[in-house]
């Protein structure tokens, strides 16, 4: 016959208790007075038959009770991960997905797409973190990330996603009566320049090594420490960039941009999905993860055709 367990409250005072190992804290925490933390402790040691806290001078863990902290901290954790998942898979409210995203990336590429997303999923909602620093994942922080790397992030859950490319475009009016039949033409027009585009292994520098054009060559540009400043950039005809695929295909369908050279390279860097490395993603996240891969899929078969017509460096 299973023993008779504590009430679920004074196990999740004692848990606290026993991080804090101090009942005054604790109390502060639970806002409970500084006494009924110290009669729900002395209630759970009568019910175990055990000392938890030694109290002198302060309280500290006893043995037996450094034993139970670590299976209750343990269970407790369990057991709001259940609660969380089964409220998501089962409630009639709509479920949080929280998605951490490169500004560029969320704005070019992902804002267009989000309609599909509410026609496939109205039960879900995203919550989007558009950020350039590493966004933390976990119970503490988002749910899913995209990130754009070498895919080396430790501890976490990495699934390649969408692979990167690189090309000149420009405005189609600064095309306008101007020839780019061969690669010095390029220098005759003010370079468009992302200053975070070295570990990619895609920026103009690797360019130019590759159609052996002098770096130390006497060229204009404007450096730019963000994609989406580039872009709008080159839009407004302020001279030729050299960006990701994944950010200007979009702006090339519209006309806001052309390719005034079929020369590219392929990015050291790709896309990259990024989740907790524990099982327990929920219900509303996978389904956020299945609709990105999706989404890049249909991406990469819509300009595989146009892709296959520039010639890679």
């Amino acid at each position: 016959m299973m023993k008779k367990i504590p009430g679920l409250n004074d196990l999740r005072i004692f848990e606290v208790a026993g991080r804090l190992q101090n009942f005054r804290q604790a109390a502060q925490e639970l806002h409970l007075t500084h006494s009924a933390i110290s009669h729900r402790i002395k209630s759970l040691e009568d019910q175990l038959g055990l000392i938890l806290f030694e109290r002198h001078n302060g309280v500290q863990l006893t043995d037996a009770g450094r034993e139970l902290h670590r299976s209750v901290t343990t269970s407790l954790s369990q057991l709001s991960e259940s609660i969380a998942n089964i409220t998501q898979h089962h409630s009639t409210g709509k479920s949080i997905v929280r998605v951490s995203v490169l500004p560029s990336f969320a704005a070019y590429w992902l804002l267009p797409r989000l309609k599909n997303f509410y026609q496939a999923y109205p039960e879900i909602r995203l919550q989007i973190m558009a950020g350039v620093e590493l966004a933390e994942i976990g119970e503490r922080g988002v749910d899913i990330a995209i990130r754009f790397g070498d895919g080396h992030w430790p501890k976490l859950h990495v699934q390649p996603w969408m692979n990167e490319f690189y090309y000149l475009v420009t405005s189609p009016a600064l095309m306008r009566g101007k020839s780019f039949s061969s690669k010095e033409d390029i220098l005759e027009h003010v370079l468009l320049q992302h200053t975070n585009t070295l570990g990619a292994g895609s920026s103009w520098l690797q360019l130019f090594k590759k159609l052996s054009i002098d770096s130390r060559a006497d060229f204009r540009q404007i450096s730019f420490d963000d994609s989406n400043l580039v872009i709008q950039a080159a839009e407004h005809g302020h001279g030729i960039a050299f960006e990701r695929h994944s950010l200007v295909a979009g702006r090339i369908d519209a006309k806001a941009l052309v390719r005034p050279m079929n020369i590219g390279l392929h990015s050291q860097y790709h896309y990259y999905l990024v989740s907790d490395a524990s099982s327990n993603t929920n219900l509303a996240t996978k389904k956020v993860i299945t609709w990105l891969e999706k989404e890049s899929r249909e991406f990469v078969q819509q300009y595989h055709a146009e892709l296959s017509q520039i010639h890679w460096l």
